[in-house]
């Protein structure tokens, strides 16, 4: 498929792609500081806000007892998905059976440092115990060396999208904390080239979590590049997921007012009951 500015083959096409983006969004407001005011307009019911969220457990210790729980009230709440790891994507897709949830596994969680072949094989390994959408972690530490390893994660992405074809959903997980405005605008941009489904900010095991000016700053490269047409076509057909640091109503309506269409949460009871008017209790995993 033709387009007027192809897929970048080199380091200095890259550079120049998201040199360019950044350019136009940062002109555009992309990087500015959010009014105060940002979210408040965002009407969404509990049941719509429980739609948008990755009921989520990843830390180290979770037990079975811990994701039985996760499960269960995923299916009361009707969370789109519940994310796990690996090791519990059987249990939860048997817990979920019949609600409608969603099981969602991390892959390379939570370094993104390891091999292609060993993400591929966990990828399939998920895929095969039943998970509807994987979150990919970024090798982003790629992005960070000095020249960037643009075509090696896009290699690398290429081969997790052929393991895991449609209809399994991509995530790719960023670290946002970690990268440069230009690092994370090429990173939407090797998302996109390799077909993946979605942009996610972080593991919430690094750094801070989602911001504001991140969630924009994807959605908007992604608008970007979406006009560029062609090859980029597909891009208007992904999504953002802020994760990390969303524990409340009004911080998952700002993230949804620029433009996150999923939400990744250990704190979805919370929100949808603070929705709802209800008491509710702090996060219990601090996702």
């Amino acid at each position: 498929m033709s387009s007027s500015i192809p897929s970048p083959t080199d380091t200095a096409a890259w550079d120049s792609l998201s040199s360019t983006i950044l350019a136009s969004l940062t002109a555009a407001g992309a990087l500015d500081p959010p009014a105060e005011s940002l979210g408040q307009d965002v009407k969404l019911s509990a049941r719509e806000m429980a739609q948008l969220i990755d009921h989520t457990l990843l830390k180290t210790d979770a037990t079975k007892e811990q994701v039985q729980v996760l499960c269960e009230e995923a299916r009361a709440e009707e969370f789109k998905t519940v994310c796990v790891r690996l090791g519990f994507v059987e249990q939860a897709v048997a817990a979920l059976k019949g609600s409608g949830v969603g099981v969602a596994c991390v892959v390379g969680f939570h370094e993104g440092t390891y091999s292609t072949e060993e993400k591929v094989a966990e990828a399939k390994a998920a895929v095969t115990a039943g998970a509807s959408e994987l979150d990919i972690v970024l090798n982003w530490p790629l992005l960070l060396a000095s020249p960037p390893s643009y075509n090696a994660i896009l290699a690398d992405l290429r081969a997790l999208r052929a393991a895991a074809p449609l209809p399994t959903a991509l995530k790719l997980i960023f670290e946002t904390s970690q990268l440069s405005a230009q690092q994370i605008v090429a990173a939407t941009a090797l998302a996109a080239a390799a077909r993946f489904d979605c942009v996610k900010t972080s593991t919430g095991f690094c750094g801070r979590g989602a911001s504001v000016q991140d969630v924009r700053l994807m959605k908007g490269t992604l608008g970007a590049l979406q006009a560029m047409g062609g090859e980029w076509e597909g891009a208007g057909d992904m999504f953002v997921k802020a994760s990390g640091g969303v524990r409340s109503v009004p911080e998952l309506r700002r993230v949804v007012a620029v433009g996150a269409g999923r939400i990744g949460t250990s704190s979805g009871v919370k929100i949808v009951k603070e929705a709802r008017g209800e008491g509710v209790e702090g996060p219990a995993q601090g996702y």
